[in-house]
């Protein structure tokens, strides 16, 4: 019981990390060591598939990957469509009124242009980002490389040093920090 709630717990700060929807729990995502490629996208600088840090609502929209809009107390929530894969619950993109996207998750099926996946292992993570630094239980953070300041990986592992969650976010979050 107690690894359960431990890996529970994991997942959990890594959700709480990534947007407002802290009451939600997670089920980590079963993988492998990371060395393979994703079949998805890239979640990189640039952002994924024509979403962007900082872009407007309205932008984002017109991508066409967002669904199921969900508002929250100062920022607006969207899971990413279907065939864009599996987030952990909780897992999408937070947009805050002033600041546009301020948050995109990883999936299943999307990795960084460093190859690095839900599943992937502590260890080439920390291969792949020399500046990562642990910030929380099961927290970690790195500067994005090719980047602009105020961007930022965030990744959530479990009890078995294996990602459960990733993200690429705005080191300001506005609103959709609180």
């Amino acid at each position: 019981m107690k690894r359960l709630t431990r890996t529970a717990t994991a997942v959990a700060a890594g959700l709480l990390l990534l947007g407002t929807l802290g009451t939600a729990t997670a089920t980590a995502a079963t993988g492998t060591s990371g060395t393979a490629t994703a079949p998805g996208g890239v979640l990189g600088p640039d952002g994924y598939k024509g979403i962007q840090l900082g872009q407007s609502e309205r932008d984002a929209e017109k991508t066409g990957l967002l669904v199921n809009k969900q508002t929250t107390s100062g920022c607006d929530f969207y899971r990413l469509a279907a065939s864009e894969g599996k987030p952990n619950l909780g897992g999408g993109v937070f947009i805050e009124p002033r600041k546009g996207v301020v948050v995109i998750t990883g999936t299943n099926l999307i990795r960084t242009p460093e190859g690095i996946t839900m599943g992937t292992g502590l260890a080439r993570v920390k291969a792949a980002y020399p500046r990562l630094t642990k910030v929380g239980d099961f927290i970690f953070e790195t500067p994005v490389p090719g980047g602009t300041p105020g961007e930022r990986y965030r990744f959530a592992v479990d009890e078995q040093n294996l990602v459960a969650d990733f993200a690429l976010e705005a080191t300001d979050r506005g609103t959709c920090d609180s």
